[in-house]
């Protein structure tokens, strides 16, 4: 399996037996939730290229906010390509009108399904398979529901904590702790970072939002287009 990290948040390429899947590609300048007025939050480094990327094989989107399910990256992309995703972001996907192959996660050809976790909403996570390695991918964290024994060899997940009122969303990002616990659930060997830029805010969501960014060395941290095989 070979992971290469496309930009300081969560856009990675996953190489699984070859086959080449894109996850949650947002390389515009900014994303917005719902209004501008209400939150923008904009890359404050280069982005990659659409036309200068390795044509992927699939497209994988873990959520439906923009800051993974961005439809002016994803436009960008050849509509040819068969995209993965729950039922419920493909259907906001749908109403584009661009992509001619929508596939449920249930139908995918390649290995990748959801495991059960606590707020499912915000913080889901995705076992996702080669022939001879496992990982697990929590952009925002995640509290299994129960422990697996998976023989992981690797999760990818926050190490930011990311904190909003109750009213706002809660704690969208579950921070280093839960990094932590997520990867003794998983008895995973490796913890790999990710989704912990550090953008800048606009908008309500800004005012309220308290960050704790965590830099241990026991988490791996690729920087954007460094390659980890394993």
């Amino acid at each position: 399996m070979q992971l290469t990290k496309l930009n300081a948040d969560s856009s990675w390429l996953l190489s699984l037996d070859g086959v080449k899947v894109l996850v949650d590609p947002w390389f515009t300048e900014s994303q917005v939730d719902f209004h501008p007025l209400f939150s923008r939050q904009f890359h404050q480094s280069p982005q990659p290229l659409v036309r200068e990327l390795v044509r992927p094989d699939y497209i994988f989107i873990s959520h439906p906010f923009t800051d993974h399910c961005n439809k002016e990256t994803l436009l960008q992309f050849s509509s040819e390509i068969p995209l993965i995703a729950l039922p419920s972001i493909l259907k906001k996907i749908k109403k584009w009108g661009h992509f001619k192959t929508l596939i449920p996660l249930a139908a995918t050809p390649i290995p990748i399904s959801v495991l059960k976790t606590r707020n499912a909403l915000v913080h889901k996570a995705y076992l996702i398979e080669s022939t001879a390695k496992k990982l697990v991918y929590a952009p925002h964290g995640a509290v299994l529901k129960e422990n697996l024994d998976l023989s992981i060899n690797a999760v990818i997940t926050t190490t930011l904590q990311y904190q909003l009122p109750f009213f706002l969303g809660g704690t969208i990002n579950l921070g280093w702790d839960k990094a932590l616990q997520l990867q003794k659930q998983l008895k995973a060997e490796l913890l790999i970072d990710t989704h912990n830029e550090d953008k800048k805010g606009e908008g309500l969501v800004s005012l309220f939002a308290k960050r704790k960014f965590s830099y241990d060395v026991g988490a791996m941290s690729l920087t954007p287009g460094e390659v980890f095989v394993f």
